[in-house]
């Protein structure tokens, strides 16, 4: 039997039984999911998954203050921001590179790509020729990278907090948040919105941070040791193997098993005994019981 022959049937069986519902409110996503408005579940969702570096629990806090001083509609106040007015909308603000700053020029940066494209989506399809979802993230990101912040940063340079809100996919890193955005945004299928309708599932790259790099070395779907851009390509195209259309479908449950605790990483009786995915991971290959 084929690798992916062998991984199908454990991983659609993991990706039928998750209990999701349980697992939400300890995600990222519960942010935008807050929302209903779709223009506003859009401005959430990127302002969530710039600022997702870390436990959900610790930027969380931050991010509750940010959405509080926007009101009811995120979307509302983004249109109407203004740099020099609004200054100090998030005074106190502090989580890890991110300062006050950094939000205001999220604002503003936002504000202008939804004067000019209407909304995100579009924004993004703008610069998007349908090849390998790299180039068109590219594209999305300088978006924000190079829009007129002279109000926030008089001198022209960005701060390391707001370039860190928007990495770029040809410095090689994994790009974990941009693509936990495009998650959201594009799949079909719970907990995932399915708002943008121009992007076709089978491009999107997994989200790899170190729950997912430690679950997909265990059931092989790469051997890579460094966590970046080539390593969420090869566990893609694993898992593509698995289902060509939907890649990325996985990712929730597969990150959220190790995040509870239902896989160690390591060899454990008691732990891994009604795991499904027992019979493809390496510390289980060739062991009896």
């Amino acid at each position: 039997m084929t690798r992916a022959g062998a991984l199908r049937e454990p991983l659609e069986q993991l990706y039928r039984d998750f209990d999701y519902a349980a697992r939400v409110e300890r995600d990222a996503i519960r942010f935008p999911l807050r929302y209903p408005d779709p223009r506003d579940r859009e401005v959430v969702a990127l302002l969530t998954a710039c600022l997702a570096y870390g436990r959900v629990d610790l930027f969380s806090r931050q991010l509750e203050h940010v959405l509080a001083v926007m009101g009811p509609s995120p979307a509302d106040f983004i249109t109407r921001f203004d740099a020099r007015r609004d200054a100090d909308a998030f005074a106190g603000f502090i989580y890890r590179f991110n300062r006050p700053r950094d939000i205001v020029a999220f604002c503003t940066a936002v504000r202008d790509a939804l004067a000019r494209h209407g909304t995100l989506e579009k924004c993004f399809l703008a610069g998007d020729d349908g090849g390998p979802i790299g180039p068109a993230l590219e594209r999305f990101v300088r978006v924000f990278l190079d829009a007129d912040l002279a109000d926030v940063f008089p001198r022209g340079r960005r701060s390391r907090g707001y370039r860190h809100l928007f990495p770029l996919p040809s410095a090689g890193g994994p790009c974990k948040r941009l693509h936990l955005f495009m998650r959201w945004m594009v799949r079909r299928e719970a907990p995932d919105f399915g708002l943008w309708t121009g992007v076709a599932p089978a491009r999107l790259l997994i989200p790899v941070d170190t729950h997912i790099e430690n679950m997909s070395r265990a059931i092989g779907l790469t051997r890579r040791r460094s966590r970046n851009w080539r390593m969420a390509e090869d566990i893609t195209a694993a898992l593509a193997k698995v289902d060509a259309a939907d890649p990325v479908k996985y990712d929730f449950a597969l990150c959220h098993k190790r995040m509870s605790g239902d896989c160690r990483d390591r060899r454990d009786a008691v732990v891994c005994a009604p795991c499904g995915l027992r019979a493809v991971c390496r510390h289980w290959r060739g062991r009896r019981g």
